[in-house]
């Protein structure tokens, strides 16, 4: 979609006009809002197969380069422990180690015996971890089931004992989204009327205007309201004059199907946000933007190399004891 097309689909306070009216100003308010929902899901969906090819290129086989390189300290520190020279203490702090760094990539390594190193130097049971959290999360599924269930009970008691005002407020509303759907409608017969391909008997003509008819069957389908008045912008059904003359009562119909219109976007770009958070490890009290997602991404590349190679250099240096006893003198448990 382009800018231009957006912009003059605005209403512009004419000559002698003192100020747009509530339901213009509300109108354009709108229609500037959708424009950056739209912009923000095209940078999504944009992003994230580009963010994805990336994280596979590229992040995953340094992690797995690293996950390795971290099974090999564990190994050496393993083989350290007994080592003459070192003390009780010393031997703690390794046994401290290594539960700390076996812990982060043990589920991602199929060695059987970086398991068993884990369990030996005092690491918890994986297997009973998972089990009890298995039990965890089926009580809290539980939970959400009966809060669920009280909740469709509650609906239906409110639904008992609603009361004729109330009764009266939703029929007005009804009627509001009946409304707003038949203005939706008008647009799209004018469209239809204009562009029905088989009423046209130029054959490059008609080629166009099925193009331009599978555009509006599309945009009708998803109730996109700004899609057909831009449609019908491009083909010059409509000009300025004919936006700045929408009369309140349309304008008041188009308000309400643009607002869904907007909320359907967000929920849209929420959905996106929401699996992406989840399938990288985003906290939900983290910024996130397309752009944050990849530079964050570049950064933990850059960040998974450096410590690669302050990995290969620790394991280089462990081959020595000496090293590790020296080392040891700094970490504190």
């Amino acid at each position: 979609m382009k800018k231009s097309q957006t912009k003059a689909l605005n209403i512009v306070e004419q000559y002698g006009q003192a100020s747009l009216s509530p339901g213009q100003k509300i109108f354009n308010a709108l229609l500037k809002k959708i424009e950056t929902e739209r912009q923000l899901l095209a940078a999504w969906q944009e992003m994230i197969p580009l963010q994805q090819q990336l994280y596979v290129s590229q992040y995953q086989p340094l992690m797995r380069n690293y996950h390795r390189l971290v099974a090999q300290l564990v190994h050496l520190l393993d083989s350290a422990w007994s080592a003459k020279g070192l003390s009780r203490h010393d031997q703690e702090k390794i046994s401290h180690i290594i539960c700390s760094v076996s812990a982060a990539v043990i589920d991602d390594s199929d060695a059987a015996d970086l398991k068993r190193i884990y369990r030996m130097h005092g690491g918890a049971d994986f297997g009973a971890e998972a089990e009890q959290q298995d039990v965890e999360d089926s009580r809290q599924e539980a939970d959400v089931n009966d809060s669920t269930q009280d909740a469709h009970g509650a609906e239906r008691a409110a639904k008992r004992k609603k009361s004729a005002k109330a009764a009266a407020k939703e029929a007005l509303q009804q009627e509001e989204l009946h409304n707003a759907s038949q203005s939706v409608r008008e647009v799209y017969r004018k469209l239809a009327s204009a562009l029905h391909p088989d009423r046209e008997q130029d054959p490059s003509e008609r080629a166009r205007k099925t193009v331009l008819m599978q555009r509006v069957n599309i945009a009708y389908d998803k109730k996109d309201l700004l899609g057909l008045l831009e449609l019908q912008l491009e083909i010059e059904q409509i000009d300025q004059s004919r936006i700045n003359s929408l009369s309140e009562q349309h304008l008041k119909h188009y308000s309400k199907v643009l607002t869904e219109q907007s909320a359907e976007l967000r929920d849209e770009i929420a959905g996106l946000e929401a699996e992406f958070r989840m399938r990288f490890h985003f906290g939900p009290q983290e910024a996130m933007s397309p752009a944050l997602a990849m530079r964050h991404l570049k950064s933990s590349i850059k960040g998974m190399q450096q410590n690669i190679n302050a990995l290969k250099n620790d394991l280089m240096a462990f081959e020595d004891i000496k090293n590790i006893k020296a080392w040891l003198k700094s970490y504190h448990i």
